[in-house]
């Protein structure tokens, strides 16, 4: 709570909070002025499936730390620290209940216990996108928004609802899970382990089992080139999915197989966000997370489905938007969550 600025020959003491997003693929940290939303210095470590509980902690530790540093703040020059993590959470205890993109061994992982002693101040924990949709509410594409739904794509798919100006939780506080909504009855197998969940065919991780597939079968693809670890069996579990960046640049260069692909998962999301404005009737629906911020026709063929999808009423009052915070969505909105808003 040091750093004063001047309005009007008053100095004015900045606020700040660290925000910290837990993904499938990295740990990302950031110091974030609470006023303005503004990401003051950042810290970023990749994640591993086969991170230990020990390891994990660690690196939360390391990048809050480097976050810090680069600010030229110390942790009581913070009002708290927010995490938001991409699985079931249980807020209430500050535990990470499990998941099925982080590593395997992330159960009941107490992160807000474990925070607080290193730190000494308040820390809070939600899922991943429930905090990116405080911060889209707060300065980004849900702002002046009161009823919306986000859904992120990157290494799985989450989701999270605004109704009235505030998260919806539900009974325990997973309420919003898009990704796990049923859009083939018996089909491809989740890494949740239910079956024939968006998840398995409009992620990352989806994206790139079947591209994997398609490759063994044969088929032609600069992914061979660009992407040569998806024709080895190897690649898993260690390397994760396939990067956001690659796909975009195989369709650059006219790849069909990944058009295909991408197409595809578009044309699921489509039906998923379709379900979504049936039952929820939001005033918008923001799509963000790293294969949305890359691949564009992602994003088309999404919204195009969900548009001819929807019921007629709740899809002529539905406006579709990408993330107004981009990458940064998670970290704002966790800052906000650790400092109490």
């Amino acid at each position: 709570m040091m750093h004063a600025m001047t309005r009007g020959g008053v100095a004015v003491a900045k606020r700040y909070a660290v925000g910290i997003d837990y993904g499938g693929t990295k740990l990302l940290a950031a110091v974030v002025d609470l006023k303005t939303g503004e990401v003051v210095a950042t810290a970023k470590k990749r994640t591993s499936a086969s991170d230990s509980p020990k390891a994990i902690l660690e690196r939360m530790e390391t990048v809050t730390d480097a976050a810090l540093e680069s600010a030229k703040l110390k942790p009581k020059q913070i009002e708290g620290i927010g995490v938001g993590a991409a699985g079931q959470v249980d807020s209430k205890e500050g535990v990470l209940l499990g998941t099925p993109n982080l590593s395997q061994a992330v159960v009941n992982l107490p992160i807000v216990d474990s925070m607080k002693k290193r730190y000494g101040v308040p820390v809070a924990l939600r899922n991943d996108v429930q905090v990116a949709a405080t911060g889209e509410l707060a300065f980004g594409a849900g702002k002046g928004v009161k009823d919306f739904l986000c859904c992120f794509v990157g290494t799985g798919i989450g989701g999270a609802i605004v109704v009235g100006g505030s998260l919806v939780l539900g009974a325990s506080g997973s309420a919003g899970e898009i990704g796990h909504v049923v859009v083939d009855s018996g089909g491809r197998v989740c890494g949740c382990g239910g079956r024939g969940h968006l998840e398995a065919y409009a992620s990352r991780t989806g994206m790139t089992l079947s591209l994997m597939g398609d490759l063994k079968r044969g088929r032609p693809s600069v992914l061979r080139e660009l992407a040569p670890e998806l024709s080895t069996a190897a690649m898993w579990p260690e390397s994760g999915a396939v990067r956001s960046g690659v796909l975009q640049a195989a369709l650059e260069a006219g790849d069909r197989l990944v058009e295909d692909t991408i197409t595809d998962a578009g044309r699921f999301l489509g039906i998923g966000l379709a379900s979504a404005i049936n039952l929820l009737n939001p005033a918008r629906i923001i799509l963000g997370g790293g294969v949305i911020e890359a691949v564009g026709l992602l994003y088309d063929v999404a919204v195009d489905y969900a548009e001819r999808e929807a019921l007629a009423a709740p899809g002529r009052v539905v406006e579709f938007r990408k993330a107004g915070l981009g990458d940064h969505a998670g970290v704002v909105g966790a800052a906000l969550i650790g400092a109490g808003g």
